[in-house]
């Protein structure tokens, strides 16, 4: 046994301890059967065979479990102690020394003078953030504070699983507090330690230390912390945005905090904050009537002040789709009609459109039997439809309606400019429309898609009945495509009723796609005479109906039970062409999502499709589309220049289509801009915008919470230690479990002595008993 520590007794026999008692009763019961046997004899003879029998059973016992001696040598089992370091974003984050939280973290770590020959515990630093990983004190001082998130009590039990059985010394967490996993989302912030987290440590079996790396009272930051808003607005329509803010640090005693709002980089509203001392918190509320539709970027900033602990934060983007609310159509109608009384109450049973209509029901040279206020239901408020609203409108409508008895010769340039700008104009025929109107020498003559003569004639109007005829354009285009099916939508078209004349045009403008035709009539050109046209005006568009007759299409049909169908179908489509409803646009550029989210060193593929058609909406297959792809810095200023991302041409295939895949290794705000030039120069061009936000939650928080260090030190039976204390001497638990370093198992029951004695015993006891009678 020299050289070991311990030695131990073991039973090597293979018997539960129910057989070993059955076996030691037995041999019990044999001893006081051999007393009674032998009680009679003399002494000492009867104790003398007793003994001898009793030793003979307990030798045979013995050699029946086997016995043995272990002989070993053991020493303690070194406890671990798990130091968590956090390496998140935020510990990159400077302190008023001008060194980092993680510059903090490495001094603490040094202090507690981990040395690797601790005879009772094992100490093992793990750099963590949303997961541990095991490091030397040495490689600490060079890794880097990159992590996107902070997971604490996830480390923790990701730790405790892999020590297993394994016994744990104590725990020191060396962070800023800030938790954006399990524990940052149980506990917000002013609130105690929840149960469960509590419970989490206590189970650990081990003090839990927690050295604070920053304090909330050395911090100066000003942070946009979320913005409040409608992902849709609508186009002339009250948006409100509001936004959080969070000011560390600073005093009334620095000043106003300007807070801008602004649109692809340029400042939208400021608001001026005036900072309460003692407060943190702020919201501020912005309120903007969008004019146009389509998808925009926004972001809510504050300038960025001396000393402050980061700048990424003082601006938070967001991406804002403007859609319409409702369709503002103005109706001016020369006369009533059966025409104007049908297309009236169609755009009125539209919930989608807002009608506002004037009738002129008479002229200033009308016969007066009465005074202008008996005779008049309101004054014609040709000011303020023309000059102060008319911007308000998506699309005009003149059925009818002869301009000059009303002094409106002045106003027709504002419709000229309101169209070029993109408002939507139609003319429908009528006896007051077109030529017969007197419109061929006026600015309005610009902007349809037919040309008139320059004065009124007699022939500006024909009334023979007629059907029109679509053109190969009218078969495609989506305001006569009143049928899906293009057999179906023909047959429509040829057992439609017949218009009752039309005005007379010269011929199409340049430009312009002519969907219809007359049968029978021929322009100035000697081609078909159009009876529907539409152009494209600058960012406007026009239309010209040359009859007052498609109220017939709804008449004839209702008569017979069998609904509008066709009437609605034109008129609605026509509509929604006139207000450049993005579905009908001649290009569309698609992007899947506003808004990508990019993990760090990470690249994203994004599809980006873009379709192209002609005119008359057939695929422009052949052509060429120009793509330029341009960002703008998440952390830039207002007005600073996109940096050009990509330009490139593609080929456009038979399906009117082409795509491109764009690979996005840096956050930023994107825009994508197609264009596509008709042959005769006009614009074609669509733009999409979208934001890619960098895949981090570490930095939305940048405020330390040593008071959640706190709590999870004194729930763990541990030490808090603040960011400006001396680490000292953390307590942890002595170490308990053994090993065994060297082990010797000695058998004493296979010896031939033991077996030598047995005979003997048992020889004895026969000898005996034959001498003294008892056999």
């Amino acid at each position: 046994m020299t050289g070991y520590d311990r030695t131990d007794l073991l039973l090597l026999g293979n018997w539960s301890h129910t057989q070993i008692a059955l076996f030691a009763t037995l041999a019990l019961g044999l001893c006081v059967l051999t007393w009674l046997d032998v009680r009679d004899l003399p002494r000492p003879r009867g104790p003398i065979l007793v003994a001898l029998r009793a030793l003979a059973l307990a030798l045979a016992l013995a050699l029946l479990l086997e016995p043995a001696l272990e002989q070993k040598d053991v020493s303690l089992v070194r406890n671990h102690v798990a130091v968590l370091v956090d390496v998140s974003e935020s510990e990159a984050l400077p302190t008023p020394d001008g060194r980092t939280r993680l510059d903090r973290a490495r001094d603490a770590v040094a202090a507690m003078r981990l040395s690797p020959d601790d005879p009772e515990h094992e100490f093992e630093v793990i750099a963590f953030d949303d997961g541990g990983t095991p490091i030397t004190p040495t490689a600490l001082q060079t890794t880097p504070a990159a992590g996107q998130a902070t997971h604490t009590l996830e480390t923790l039990e990701q730790v405790a699983s892999r020590l297993g059985p394994r016994a744990l010394g104590g725990v020191v967490i060396v962070s800023d507090g800030i938790d954006n996993g399990a524990l940052g989302s149980r506990v917000r912030r002013g609130d105690p330690l929840d149960a469960q987290t509590a419970d989490a440590l206590q189970r650990l079996g081990a003090p839990v230390h927690t050295i604070a790396t920053g304090a909330a009272d050395e911090l100066r930051d000003i942070a946009v912390t979320a913005v409040d808003y409608d992902e849709f607005a609508f186009v002339r329509n009250v948006v409100a945005v509001s936004a959080e803010l969070r000011v560390l640090g600073f005093r009334a005693s620095d000043g106003d905090l300007d807070v801008t709002l602004s649109r692809d980089g340029a400042p939208l509203q400021t608001r001026r904050l005036s900072l309460v001392d003692g407060q943190r918190d702020y919201r501020v509320e912005f309120e903007f009537v969008p004019e146009q539709i389509g998808t925009e970027v926004y972001s809510v900033s504050t300038p960025v002040r001396p000393g402050e602990a980061l700048s990424a934060n003082n601006r938070e983007w967001f991406v804002l789709r403007v859609i319409r609310d409702k369709i503002r159509a103005l109706q001016v109608v020369g006369r009533p009609s059966w025409d104007v009384r049908f297309l009236r109450q169609l755009l009125q049973s539209n919930p989608n459109v807002d009608l506002i209509n004037f009738f002129i029901l008479r002229t200033q040279e009308d016969v007066q039997r009465g005074s202008e206020r008996d005779l008049s239901l309101i004054p014609f408020p040709t000011e303020e439809l023309f000059d102060q609203q008319l911007g308000s409108f998506d699309v005009v409508i003149f059925q009818n309606f002869d301009y000059g008895p009303y002094d409106m010769q002045r106003y027709l340039p504002r419709i000229r400019d309101y169209v070029r700008n993109g408002g939507g104009f139609v003319m429908i025929g009528g006896d007051r429309s077109f030529g017969a109107g007197g419109y061929g020498s006026t600015v309005i003559a610009d902007l349809l898609p037919v040309t008139l003569p320059a004065s009124r004639g007699a022939d500006s109007i024909d009334l023979g009945s007629f059907r029109p005829t679509l053109t190969a354009a009218g078969r495609r285009h989506p305001i006569t495509r009143v049928e899906f099916d293009p057999a179906r939508n023909a047959s429509v078209w040829d057992t439609l009723p017949v218009w009752n004349g039309t005005n007379r045009v010269l011929g199409p403008r340049d430009g312009a796609v002519v969907l219809a035709t007359h049968p029978t009539l021929r322009g100035a050109n000697g081609e078909p005479m159009p009876v529907i046209a539409v152009a494209d005006v600058e960012r406007g568009r026009t239309m010209a109906v040359t009859s007052d007759g498609t109220w017939r299409w709804s008449f004839d049909r209702v008569g017979r039970g069998e609904g509008s169908g066709p009437y609605s179908a034109f008129w609605n489509s026509a509509i929604r062409w006139l207000i450049r409803d993005p579905e009908l646009n001649l290009i569309d550029v698609a992007i899947p999502d506003p808004v990508v989210e990019l993990a760090p060193g990470a690249t994203v593929d994004l599809p980006i499709t873009v379709r192209v058609f002609e005119p008359d909406y057939t695929p422009a297959a052949g052509e060429h589309a120009s793509v330029t792809i341009s960002r703008r810095a998440l952390d830039g200023a207002d007005g600073d220049a996109a940096e050009l991302v990509q330009q490139t041409s593609l080929d456009i295939d038979d399906g009117g289509r082409a795509a491109l895949r764009l690979s996005i290794d840096t956050p930023g705000a994107y825009e994508v801009v197609a264009d596509a030039p008709l042959a005769d120069g006009t614009e074609r061009r669509d733009r999409e915008v979208f934001l890619v936000l960098p895949r981090s939650r570490e930095l939305r928080d940048i405020e330390p919470r040593p008071d959640l260090l706190a709590a999870l030190a004194e729930a763990g039976g541990g030490r808090a230690v603040g960011p400006h204390d001396a680490v000292g001497n953390l307590e942890f638990l002595p170490a308990q479990v053994e090993q065994v370093d060297r082990r010797e198992v000695v058998e004493l029951w296979s010896s031939p002595w033991t077996l030598a004695l047995l005979a003997l015993i048992l020889g004895g006891e026969w000898s005996l008993r034959r001498r003294w009678g008892r056999l």
